[in-house]
């Protein structure tokens, strides 16, 4: 199942040949602005969307409903005494929008204001959408400096693909014993003091944390945990309740489909300040651990652009999400988007609890040139995992990340597509997932503070994310990586870290940059 990840340049009084660039079968074209409004100082920017593969799940209860959607954003420039000026987020109006017929159109606020657009269906249904004509009103006259009625301007759009989680009870913590293989820090019950330890329901009420209870019980339906590792983070010494506004995952929320591309963190860094990209968010990898970002600003470019990213650091993931208006997911979150509602099983992956294929089976190779169309043959009974650091055959070999969406097709399962119970991909393998944790180890085990703020579209001089509240903070910027942790495994990790429970490295608050680490980000409901 290819997708495609693209944007268009449109450029207002001067006419060039706009680039294309593909990744992940989600395609934008024919982009326009068109209806300038002196008097309320608006645009409309029309334009084009496609992508297949596309779904919406109309369930009832409202906790099954699920659809795949766009995340749309725009960036502007202005050109002025011979210059133009650095790329800016387009601030949206809520009203005078066209959703094509079949689809539908809901606003992402920030701080009061619409810096994006969701585009999904419109009623339930499945397969390729390809939507002409859809329109989204550019607020320009709210933008700082002020945008000039008479302003040259170039615009770039963008979309990402999300899935929709939806509002609902889930459980976290996967009810294997405390001790033995594959247990690694996981949550359990505060009232469970001998194995198993049973899964935790987490509802509507903000849930408590409790002290690792073990050998007195605690408060049923606390969540605790042990650390069995040097990175997997202690419980609170007393028992306390998560913040009113930590995102645990009961409230709907979007996140990525697929991990943060080659060709979108290329796009990314093209339109930050030359500073901001080569000097601070640049990872200098090409050709490690198949990384193949090249170049320089504002030139950039990936030869392998559908393959997901690597050597990104913590403070390079939260810079992508803020400059693209999303936010990090919280663990809580992360296990919702893996299992959905469904009761836990031990021991269960992304897919389920069947055991995940070895990429480097014998039977197992890349079909095709790496250009954005290979696939990869997979075992019927196995779950679809890259993990173990095992080579594999075909393509242009080595070690390390895939396609994003490469074990997908059209006639793939949950399981042979190592997709999640929402149809989230790769949270299995593949690259660490870089969620942020309950408990901030590096302040000394205290709460998180997450409030899960959307980002503005905009960085620090330094190119950090500046958004309030995000772990890692130094000076109001993402500079470090206190409060965040790994999940999910990656392309080298052992088996048991694909775990969707696994808490190994949950509170591994690393912020270096490793082959093993990419991005995914996630954006609250509207």
């Amino acid at each position: 199942m290819k997708r495609r990840y693209y944007f268009l340049s449109a450029l207002l009084f001067l006419v060039f040949a706009p680039k294309l660039c593909f990744a992940n079968n989600l395609a934008v074209a024919n982009v326009s602005l068109t209806n300038r409004d002196t008097v309320s100082h608006y645009y409309d920017i029309q334009f084009d969307i496609s992508w297949a593969n596309s779904w919406f799940i109309s369930g009832a209860p409202s906790a099954t409903a699920n659809w795949d959607a766009a995340w749309v954003f725009v960036k502007y420039s202005t050109y002025s005494g011979g210059v133009w000026s650095d790329w800016k987020h387009c601030t949206l109006l809520n009203t005078g929008y066209t959703a094509p017929s079949g689809s539908q159109m809901s606003f992402g606020v920030t701080s009061s204001v619409y810096k994006g657009a969701f585009i999904y269906r419109s009623s339930a249904g499945s397969g390729p959408v390809n939507w002409t004509g859809a329109k989204i009103r550019w607020n320009y006259g709210a933008e700082s400096p002020a945008v000039s009625d008479s302003a040259i301007i170039k615009i770039k759009v963008f979309a990402v693909e999300m899935v929709y989680i939806p509002t609902g009870n889930f459980y976290v913590g996967d009810g294997a014993n405390r001790t033995g293989s594959g247990t690694n820090s996981h949550f359990f019950d505060a009232a469970d003091i001998l194995d198993p330890r049973d899964p935790i329901l987490v509802t509507s009420t903000q849930p408590w944390l409790a002290p690792d209870p073990f050998p007195e019980a605690g408060t049923a339906g606390d969540i605790t945990w042990v650390n069995e590792s040097t990175y997997g983070g202690n419980p609170p010494a007393a028992r306390t309740q998560l913040g009113a506004s930590f995102p645990t995952g009961y409230n709907a929320f979007y996140i990525m489909k697929y991990e943060i591309s080659q060709k979108q963190y290329a796009d990314f860094l093209n339109t930050l300040t030359s500073t901001q990209a080569s000097t601070y968010r640049y990872p200098n990898k090409n050709g490690n651990s198949r990384h193949t970002i090249s170049g320089t600003y504002p030139n950039y470019s990936a030869s392998r652009p559908d393959r997901a990213c690597n050597w990104l650091s913590w403070p390079d993931q939260c810079a992508y999400a803020d400059w693209a208006a999303l936010r990090p997911f919280t663990e809580l979150e992360f296990e919702k988007a893996c299992r959905g509602g469904q009761t836990a099983v031990a021991k269960e992956y992304a897919w389920g609890n069947n055991p995940p294929t070895i990429v480097a089976d014998a039977s197992l190779t890349i079909l095709g040139a790496e250009d954005g169309t290979e696939t990869i043959s997979t075992n019927v009974s196995l779950g679809a995992c890259l993990y173990g650091n095992n080579a594999f055959s075909g393509g242009d070999g080595g070690l390390g990340p895939l396609r994003c969406g490469i074990f997908a097709t059209g006639a793939s399962t949950r399981i042979t597509s190592g997709g999640s119970y929402y149809g989230v991909m790769e949270l299995s393998g593949s690259l660490w997932e870089r969620p942020v944790s309950v408990m901030d180890s590096q302040a000394g085990q205290t709460l998180s503070t997450f409030t899960g703020e959307n980002g503005d579209g905009g960085l620090s001089t330094n190119g950090n994310a500046n958004t309030a509240n995000w772990p890692g903070l130094s000076g109001g910027e993402v500079t470090g990586a206190g409060g965040s942790g790994f999940r999910g495994g990656h392309w080298s990790s052992g088996e048991s870290n694909a775990r969707v429970s696994d808490r190994y490295h949950a509170a591994n608050a690393g912020a270096y940059r490793s082959s093993s680490l990419g991005g995914r980000c996630a954006r609250t409901s509207p």
